[in-house]
């Protein structure tokens, strides 16, 4: 027990600031590239400035749903809600397990409603925790909620296996025809990883829970939860009636565009919907001002951190990077190798891209044509790609800034914790993929 709670204190002291981390992992595929690469230093540099603002669009879609639903944790229905979940983790062993099935399963609706889901759960059950005198260790439970997140490639978050799914898209000319979700995220092999997963994830917790030797509610030095009755006690200024009306209309448009689309969601939509439910419940347009504020501050290592990674995969096109990678483990696959080869080269390359989209759009192509030369299903090799990006998502900051940002934690309280569930969860995804290459 002291040797993993020694490790983890280590891991806290040694793990950097996510600014610094992005910084350094800059610096580091930089070099890899100028010297493994042929391109010029120049043009590198060129590269990446011109990226620079290439995420400020997903920036700004991030901050406003960590902000807006910051405001809505923070209305009072929500409040009472989410104390009546977090009331049910009467053990220690509930309350991991609550927060991992909820990030789960929002995670499989849409990946950031599961960051903030289950960040918003970690802290509320926490709180409690501290009332009750539970023993739960709280970075751990935030760590947890962050395993909840790893099955987001497997449902319908999935920005891959929804992409190969949809007319028009860039491979469907390589791929011959669309793939439908029926050969990729409704798969028995794909449902049945996702359970498996998470059952690695929740034993992987409640092991790390006993090895740390819990008695009572560990939460970091200097972290404070803001008593249940702090936003009653602030004075109401303006009428409610204005603020509900532009709730209403908000959430007029969200019905509307649900009705024409379908549930198809995206990141717009989610935050008209978060800043929809907010405006109807917060008791005025500047009670809503004033949450919002407080959230902004939370929100703000998203801008920063941002555009660093735009840089990271602006560096990684620039120079070919991505694609060499790939070409080189394609070089020895074969027909039966070709799924976990793409698993991992994926869950390398989504270290310095961590964007499914654009990860897909510089893997896609040339794991496709292998599929074709190797006669390797097309679904498998999709999911192989999708797993192999949300798998390692659990050891990249730019994943966790969101988690991190509503629960109050950095990185180092949670990152040794994350390694160790990034490991393990490999096991059962490795498996799913070759069920799915033997049923293929």
């Amino acid at each position: 027990m002291d040797r993993v709670r020694h490790l983890q204190e280590w891991i806290e002291r040694h793990t950097p600031d996510p600014l610094v981390f992005a910084i350094s992992l800059t610096v580091f595929i930089g070099v890899v590239a100028v010297t493994t690469t042929s391109v010029h230093p120049l043009d590198l540099l060129n590269g990446w400035g011109d990226s620079l603002h290439t995420l400020l669009a997903f920036s700004m879609q991030m901050a406003l749903i960590i902000v807006t639903a910051y405001v809505l944790a923070h209305t009072a229905l929500v409040r009472r809600g989410l104390l009546k979940v977090a009331g049910l983790a009467i053990t220690s062993t509930r309350a991991y397990v609550l927060v991992i099935l909820t990030s789960a399963f929002f995670s499989l609706l849409a990946w950031p409603l599961g960051l903030i889901a289950g960040g918003l759960l970690a802290r509320e059950v926490a709180r409690n925790a501290v009332d009750i005198k539970l023993a739960i260790h709280y970075p751990l439970l935030v760590a947890a909620a962050f395993g909840g997140f790893v099955v987001w490639e497997m449902g319908y978050s999935s920005s891959i296996g929804l992409s190969v799914a949809t007319p028009g898209n860039p491979l469907e000319a390589d791929i011959g025809r669309l793939i439908p979700i029926g050969e990729t995220l409704l798969t028995d092999w794909n449902l049945l990883t996702i359970l498996s997963t998470l059952l690695v994830v929740t034993l992987t917790v409640l092991v790390l829970h006993r090895l740390l030797g819990v008695h009572k509610p560990v939460v970091p030095e200097g972290l404070t939860f803001t008593p249940e009755n702090a936003a009653k006690a602030a004075p109401v200024e303006g009428k409610r009636w204005q603020s509900v009306l532009l709730g209403i209309l908000l959430a007029s448009y969200v019905f509307f565009w649900f009705w024409e689309k379908g549930a198809n969601l995206d990141l717009n939509v989610v935050n008209w919907t978060f800043l929809a439910l907010g405006l109807l419940l917060v008791r005025s347009l500047q009670d809503y001002s004033s949450l919002f504020s407080e959230g902004a501050r939370v929100a703000a290592p998203v801008l920063l951190q941002y555009p660093f990674y735009a840089g990271i995969m602006g560096i990684a096109v620039q120079s070919g990077l991505a694609e060499s990678l790939t070409a080189t483990v394609i070089s020895v696959a074969s027909a039966e190798s070709l799924p976990v080869l793409a698993f991992f080269s994926a869950g390398l390359i989504n270290l310095f891209i961590p964007s499914g989209g654009a990860q897909w759009a510089i893997q896609g192509p040339t794991f496709i044509q292998a599929a074709n030369i190797l006669d390797v299903d097309r679904g498998l090799i999709t999911m192989s790609v999708a797993y192999g990006d949300q798998w390692t998502n659990l050891i990249q900051p730019f994943c966790a800034v969101p988690l991190l940002a509503v629960s109050g934690l950095q990185l180092r309280h949670i990152y040794g914790f994350s390694i160790l569930i990034c490991i393990l969860s490999a096991f059962p995804l490795i498996t799913g993929l070759m069920m799915g290459s033997a049923l293929g």
